[in-house]
C-alpha cells in the first residue's frame, strides 16, 4: 500500500518502483493492467519499466513502442537492449548515422562480448564507409566461427558487392567466395 500524499525517502521510492515492476510481470496480469502497473513503477523512479511498455505495445503498435524506447535511453539505462532494439529498428529506416550511436552506445554498456552486436556495427559502418571499425566488428562476430554464411550472403547484396575488393576485408576473400573458410583465417 502507498499513500499518494506521502513523500517517500529516495530509497523508499526506489522499492515502491520496484514492487511496482514485480507486481506487472505477473502472468496473470491482463495487457491494460501490466501497462498500468509499469506507468505506477515509473513514477516512483523504475525506468527499466519502459522495457515493459516497449513489449506491451511492440505487436500492435510499434511507433508507440519506439517511444517508449527512446524514453528509456534518455534516461541513459546501464542495459544494452534497448539501444540494440533501437540501433536494429533504424537500420531497417535505413538512417544508418542513427543506428550507429544506438549500437555503438549498446557495445559501450554491455557487460560482455556481443557477436550479434559486432554483426551489426560491422554493417552500418560498412554502410558508412567506416571501414576500418567495420573491418575490427567483422573481426569480432567471426571470432566464434558465426556469420560466416550470412557473410557469403551479404556479399550478395548490391550495398555490399565491392566487399571483397576493398584491402580491409580482403583476407575474407576465400569465405565470401566459399573457399576453405581456414584459409580465410
Amino acid at each position: 500500500k502507498v499513500d499518494a500524499n506521502k513523500r517517500y525517502s529516495e530509497t523508499s521510492r526506489s522499492y515502491i518502483g520496484q514492487a511496482y515492476l514485480m507486481i506487472a510481470g505477473r502472468e496473470t496480469n491482463t495487457p491494460e493492467q501490466e501497462e498500468q502497473l509499469c506507468l505506477k513503477a515509473l513514477e516512483y523512479g523504475a525506468t527499466s519499466a519502459y522495457m515493459g511498455l516497449y513489449f506491451i505495445h511492440a505487436g500492435q503498435n510499434p511507433e508507440k513502442a519506439i517511444g517508449f524506447l527512446k524514453q528509456y535511453v534518455a534516461t541513459k539505462p546501464r542495459d544494452s537492449v534497448p539501444y540494440v532494439l533501437l540501433g536494429e529498428v533504424e537500420m531497417e529506416r535505413e538512417d544508418y548515422e542513427a543506428a550507429n550511436r544506438y549500437l555503438r552506445e549498446a557495445k559501450s554498456v554491455a557487460r560482455g562480448h556481443s557477436t550479434n552486436l559486432d554483426w551489426m556495427l560491422f554493417q552500418v559502418n560498412y554502410l558508412l564507409h567506416d571501414f576500418s571499425y567495420a573491418s575490427a566488428m567483422l573481426d569480432g562476430a567471426l571470432a566464434q566461427g558465426q556469420f560466416i554464411s550470412e557473410l557469403k550472403s551479404l556479399a550478395a547484396d548490391p550495398r555490399f558487392a565491392d566487399l571483397s575488393k576493398r584491402p580491409e576485408f580482403r583476407k575474407y576473400e576465400p569465405m565470401i567466395k566459399g573457399t576453405s573458410a581456414k584459409a580465410a583465417i
